[in-house]
């Protein structure tokens, strides 16, 4: 009895481990969008996310890709890495997603091709990104 109560566990556990973070759409949800709005500089309400994908990301996390436009038309990409199953096992469930990283994606903008300065560190600013 012991033996089959272990097995179930561990496949429970196991079978969390193979679900994805996002289970979202190209619409978002209110933890996305309230790390886009932060990343973008502007209100909930005015941008619309157009598309999200899956992205690589590092052992225990899982990344999305979300395309956003703006009602004043710029464009962003930007990109969120929420743990996994195996991530929230691994720490005990403290791992936490990080911020939005978002490069402006707009034709024209001066700001083409840079991240924001929220997600900005030492070696994106080093590279010109920020």
């Amino acid at each position: 009895m012991t033996q089959k109560l272990l097995t179930v566990a561990l496949l429970l556990m196991l079978s969390g481990c193979a679900t994805t973070a996002n289970n979202s759409t190209a619409q978002g949800n209110n933890k996305v969008d309230n790390k886009i709005s932060m990343a973008i500089g502007r209100e909930i309400g005015n941008f619309k996310i157009t598309h999200s994908q899956v992205t690589e990301a590092p052992t225990g996390y899982n990344g999305m890709q979300y395309t956003v436009k703006t009602n004043d038309g710029a464009t962003f990409k930007c990109e969120i890495l929420e743990p996994s199953g195996l991530g929230k096992v691994a720490t005990w469930g403290m791992a936490s997603g990080a911020d939005a990283m978002c490069t402006d994606f707009t034709r024209g903008s001066s700001d083409l091709g840079k991240t924001n300065d929220a997600s900005c560190n030492a070696l994106l600013r080093a590279a010109g990104k920020c």
